[in-house]
């Protein structure tokens, strides 16, 4: 199987290359971002998992959670927990999830609760743009 030329990573250089504040060169921004990356690769995987076909369990589970630092931690482990129980398979061998966890821990200091979110409904977003320009055939 050949490995995919484009990463979601990249789409975070390409948020940094236009970033002129350097928003998302904060850990705390970035681990953020990841996280809603990795919540839209499992709410995409989960409607086409193998064990439970259409399954919109985590979906619903995290359209009630307030998204900020506090629950990020959180929320990557509910992901994590359907990932393992409905055998998902991410794409890049889940890239997106190793991005996550791999993000160093830090403090959030002086950064608001609608940043945190504002940047985990980017990688959210940017998660989707990522399945869509960057289309793969499935193997049967």
């Amino acid at each position: 199987m050949e490995q995919e030329s484009v990463n979601f990573v990249s789409y975070l250089k390409k948020r940094q290359e236009d970033d002129e504040i350097n928003f998302f060169s904060n850990p705390a921004i970035k681990k953020a971002y990841f996280i809603g990356g990795y919540a839209k690769a499992v709410i995409l995987s989960s409607y086409m998992s193998e064990v439970s076909r259409k399954n919109k369990t985590f979906k619903n589970w995290l359209s009630n959670q307030i998204i900020n630092y506090r629950n990020l931690d959180r929320i990557f482990e509910m992901a994590f927990r359907f990932e393992q129980k409905l055998k998902l398979k991410l794409r890049n061998d889940s890239e997106v999830r190793k991005l996550a966890h791999e993000t160093p821990a830090s403090k959030p200091p002086g950064i608001s609760s609608a940043r945190i979110t504002f940047a985990f409904v980017a990688g959210f977003d940017d998660y989707r743009k990522f399945v869509v320009e960057n289309k793969i055939e499935k193997i049967q």
